[in-house]
Order: C-alpha cells, then structure tokens, then sequence
C-alpha cells in the first residue's frame, strides 16, 4: 500500500540536485549534484527484479518475521539476511534501508555527494554534515519533530520504524525509534527491532540502554509519549 511522503515538502535541497525515482513499490527521493533519474531508476529496476527473482524463489524471504537462511551469495541479499539474524527481524525488515544504500553507492560513479531517502530511510554520503529531521507524528508532544545532524563523510544510514506513524510493521507502540549505522540493512531491521520492544514510554529507557551498552550501532533516537532517549554519534539542533 503507497503512503504519501508528505514529509518531503519540508526538506530543503540547498547543495543538491533534487530528483524522484519510483519503481514498483520503492519510492525514493535523490539527492546529488546533478540529476541522476536515468542511472538511478537502472539501478532500483535491477534490484527489485533481483529481489522478486528470489522471492519467486524462497516466499519466505517476503512473509517472515524472524531470520531465515537462504544460501543466497548475493551480496544485497546477503545483507538482508545478515542483518535480519543480528537483530531477530525477518529479511524484508531491512529492505528499505538497503535499497536506499545500494542505489546511493551506485550513483557515486557519478557524484561525489549523493543522499536517498527511501520512504524516511535514508543512506547518505557528503562532506557536509547531514541533517534529518524525525516526525514522531501529529500526537506527541514533539509533533514538531526532532532535528539533528550526523557525520556522512564515510556513508551513513539513518532508518526509523513506528507503531504510530507510517506504514512500517511494528509489534511495538513506539512514536518512534531511529537507528544510525554504516549499513542501510542493520540501521532497518535495528529500528524494527527496537521499536518492536517499546510497549509504552517506560521502555525507552531500557531499547537505548541496550545499544549503548553493546555498540552495534552509531546511534539511537527512541521516543514515546513523553519519553524521549537519545544514545550515539548525534548531534541535535539548537533551536532558537
């Protein structure tokens, strides 16, 4: 089901060359310095028929909500299952994530600056510092939403699940929870699977805790209702 990325009128392109991309249910929104549509939509075409090839294959790779193993040695597909058995989440968990990567890497044949956002996950490479902006929904407290910036000089992955807002699956009750990590695969199936734990805003606490103490990601931004626990390479934006 399309959800309309309403969100995407409040960005401000600035530095960039802004363009749109869809094929089948991938929607993406580049950034780069120049209009790379004709490159992109190649790239996004041959991934998702990679993927339905192996879905055709193994309908499971599609429906599970935990780790499956296909002897896959394709190496995007590698990095759905990988991520999937880290964070106890199905494969399809970490697409989003790992599409806006694959494309984002492919256009640096041709930019040196490239940012895709992939339904509000992005993978972003710059010199710049990256801002993102995370909308917790219109019923919280921070409905503003919350500005930060991160470190995209080496690649950079910045992906959000809700129990709230948008059309992602989560078991959770999270206005939401925003994962940072190399990996667009890992920071995906990571915000899943943190959001999936949050039942109510005492578990904040306890999903930011657990990164912290074990470092598996870059950084973490969890929010419910009133609770709101940040961890990480983050650097909020002062307002004024």
């Amino acid at each position: 089901m399309y959800t309309e990325r309403f969100y995407r009128s409040w960005i401000l392109s600035g530095r960039y060359e802004s363009f749109r991309v869809v094929a089948g249910e991938s929607d993406l929104q580049i950034y780069a310095d120049s209009n790379l549509r004709k490159e992109a939509r190649k790239v996004l075409k041959d991934v998702r028929g990679k993927l339905s090839t192996h879905i055709a294959l193994y309908p499971e790779f599609l429906t599970s909500l935990v780790p499956v193993n296909t002897g896959t040695e394709d190496p995007f597909l590698q990095d759905m299952e990988n991520a999937g058995k880290e964070w106890n989440t199905g494969p399809m968990a970490a697409v989003a994530g790992a599409i806006a990567q694959h494309v984002g890497e492919a256009l640096l044949n041709y930019s040196d600056r490239v940012v895709v956002e992939n339904g509000g996950d992005v993978w972003a490479l710059s010199p710049y510092p990256v801002e993102m902006l995370v909308y917790p929904g219109e019923a919280s407290p921070l409905s503003a939403g919350i500005t930060f910036t991160v470190d995209g000089s080496q690649g950079i992955s910045v992906c959000t699940s809700s129990g709230i807002v948008g059309p992602s699956f989560s078991f959770g009750k999270a206005d939401s929870v925003t994962a940072i990590h190399r990996s667009g695969a890992v920071a995906d199936a990571a915000a899943t699977s943190l959001a999936n734990r949050v039942q109510g805003a005492s578990d904040i606490t306890s999903a930011v805790e657990a990164v912290a103490v074990s470092r598996r990601l870059k950084g973490v931004l969890a929010l419910c209702g009133d609770s709101l626990g940040i961890w990480g390479d983050i650097r909020l934006r002062k307002e004024a």
